[in-house]
């Protein structure tokens, strides 16, 4: 059995022709009234990231979130338009970053790691441009 993919590296996916790449992070997007609603609470309550993360890059075209498993031609779980999200300023909980976020889906919350406070602040002014 072939060993699994390194998660420590970002895993070198496709962008489209003249797409570049501007921040990435590595932390978890979920829906604050959806499936993901517990851990989250858990996770700000607690000030720890609990369970696993992905890697969410931020480009000059689209928001994406990396497959935990990318295969060829599933390579992202989420995309969005990047002229269709905002955030708002990032909210530290003990080791833990929380940035909302407005998206045609609706509110979204990104968790990432205090350690990467330079990246979550540049992913936010990002959004705000």
């Amino acid at each position: 059995m072939p060993p699994l993919p390194s998660h420590r590296r970002l895993p070198s996916v496709p962008l489209e022709s003249g797409e570049f790449t501007e921040v990435v992070l590595r932390g978890r997007l979920t829906d604050p009234d959806g499936p993901g609603r517990l851990m989250s609470k858990v996770e700000t309550f607690v000030g720890h990231r609990v369970g696993a993360s992905r890697w969410i890059m931020l480009t000059d075209r689209r928001l994406l979130v990396v497959a935990p498993f990318p295969r060829e031609g599933d390579w992202f779980d989420v995309v969005f338009d990047r002229r269709e999200v905002t955030a708002s300023r990032g909210i530290k909980h003990g080791d833990v970053i929380t940035v909302e976020l407005s998206t045609p889906h609706g509110r979204q919350v990104l968790r990432v790691p205090a350690r990467l406070r330079t990246e979550a602040g540049r992913f936010i002014r990002a959004l705000r441009r």
